[in-house]
């Protein structure tokens, strides 16, 4: 009987997640299965959203539920934020520009007749770390935090709460980025590096001896001064969703 279930649950999580091309919040998994309304047991197990969950996990190699079943989906952007994959759609999602999600939202942000089309282009443009977003950033930081490097052209507006899970407030504050030089962003944006809330770098155990000598940071020091409430709401969630440790 569970066999059957976990098939069943199986079955409609991969057709929702090939509806949403490929990939897709855990919320939006679960909203196109209720649309589709061919699984039997929605109206009479009050815990079936925990059980796409528990499903996606079983089926996921990146997960601690993992026991050895069919490799079917994959985190997105890591555990912690909810967004899921299928393994056969991750070549194809990979090779593209914008992922299926961030194309749903941007879409979302085009079509909401409450922004105008200057807070349209700006939160998008916030995306790729640009426009109004960035400005504030250099004015607020004018350097990399962590090298001190200036240079404008090396300078990356770098989302803390990442843009694909804030909202359209947080992806246009100063509180929710930071500057960093391009090895740094990218190692903030992976999860290998987080910044805690004293403002000093904690460096992911995923990153070898060898790598974390190379990079050459100092977990003692202090990155990030004067942190308001927003600053550390934002990064206490890098910490807790992002960082992988």
């Amino acid at each position: 009987m569970h066999q059957n279930r976990d098939t069943s649950y199986l079955a409609e999580i991969i057709r929702a997640l090939k509806q949403l091309d490929g990939a897709g919040s855990l919320k939006e998994i679960n909203s196109t299965i209720e649309q589709n309304k061919t699984m039997p047991y929605i109206n009479t197990n009050l815990n079936w959203k925990n059980n796409v969950s528990a499903t996606i996990q079983r089926h996921c190699i990146q997960t601690r539920s993992y026991r050895g079943a069919e490799n079917l989906f994959y985190s997105v952007f890591g555990l912690g934020e909810g967004f899921w994959g299928l393994v056969e759609y991750k070549s194809n999602i990979e090779g593209q520009a914008v992922n299926p999600i961030e194309q749903r939202e941007i879409k979302m942000i085009f079509n909401d007749s409450n922004l105008s089309q200057t807070e349209k282009e700006a939160i998008i443009m916030a995306r790729r770390g640009q426009g109004i977003f960035r400005e504030r950033l250099i004015n607020k930081y004018k350097s990399c935090i962590v090298t001190g490097i200036s240079d404008e052209r090396l300078l990356v507006a770098s989302h803390i709460k990442p843009w694909r899970s804030a909202d359209n407030f947080e992806r246009l504050s100063p509180d929710n980025g930071l500057l960093l030089s391009p090895l740094y962003d990218k190692l903030f944006d992976l999860g290998l590096i987080t910044f805690k809330v004293n403002g000093c770098i904690s460096v992911s155990n995923q990153l070898s001896e060898k790598d974390k000598n190379l990079i050459k940071i100092d977990e003692q020091y202090n990155y990030v001064k004067d942190i308001s409430n927003n600053l550390r709401k934002n990064i206490e969630y890098h910490n807790d969703k992002v960082f992988l440790k």
